[in-house]
């Protein structure tokens, strides 16, 4: 049993050098030898537990994207709190967003299907759930919930993801506490002025729904 935690504890030290190595060069110049040395294990360690390079990267990615489907269990009813909650989650967890841009500027057709069922199930559950509300009258018939859902994610990770323009536009980093504050305050009240925009009717015209139009689920 301690020999089992033992080995446990080993990989989740793996899985994190190797998240910050990924992060900050991509897989294709990540280097197995400075994810060893970041972990602070041998070479040899890090082959028994996951193989290669490549079934470390697609075991990362296979928990980032299994911890933003219980994200998407816990989205918040509001239009505003499911933005805010995006964009909160992205900002824990910078690795993440800097490993989607890496893989983004990887032209190998073998990188981009890493992971891709889990992905897949992800989208899917996100179709599920604005697809519900849009089935409620909540989003307008007209609206491509799929160009929604990328709507939304640009809305939260753009910032985080070109730092450089970010920092041009507002002169401050978008991981600086000021520039967050704004921020949020900026997705409030883009969220609310979503939330309380009019229903369209299905016959001629529009009009109000005697509830907040900002439920998701």
């Amino acid at each position: 049993m301690a020999q089992q935690r033992d080995l446990d504890r080993t990989r989740e030290k793996i899985l994190a050098a190797a998240a910050t190595e990924f992060a900050a060069n991509g897989f294709a110049g990540a280097r197995v030898d400075a994810i060893a040395r970041r972990a602070r294990v041998n070479k040899q360690m890090l082959y028994y537990c996951f193989g290669d390079k490549r079934e470390l990267y697609r075991e990362i990615l296979r928990r980032k994207f299994a911890e933003r489907s219980a994200f998407l269990d816990s989205m918040p009813a509001s239009i505003e709190d499911a933005l805010l909650h995006l964009y909160d989650s992205g900002t824990q967890d910078l690795d993440f967003v800097r490993m989607l841009e890496w893989e983004a500027l990887d032209s190998s057709s073998a990188a981009k299907t890493v992971a891709a069922e889990e992905r897949r199930a992800l989208f899917a559950k996100a179709m599920e759930k604005f697809g519900a509300a849009q089935r409620a009258g909540v989003i307008p018939t007209e609206v491509d919930v799929r160009h929604l859902f990328i709507s939304f994610i640009a809305c939260a990770v753009f910032p985080l993801a070109f730092p450089q323009m970010t920092r041009l536009m507002t002169g401050l980093e978008p991981t600086d506490p000021r520039f967050r504050r704004s921020r949020r305050e900026f997705l409030g009240w883009l969220g609310r002025t979503l939330g309380n925009s009019p229903r369209r009717a299905s016959g001629n015209g529009s009009r109000r729904v005697g509830h907040s139009a900002s439920e998701l689920r």
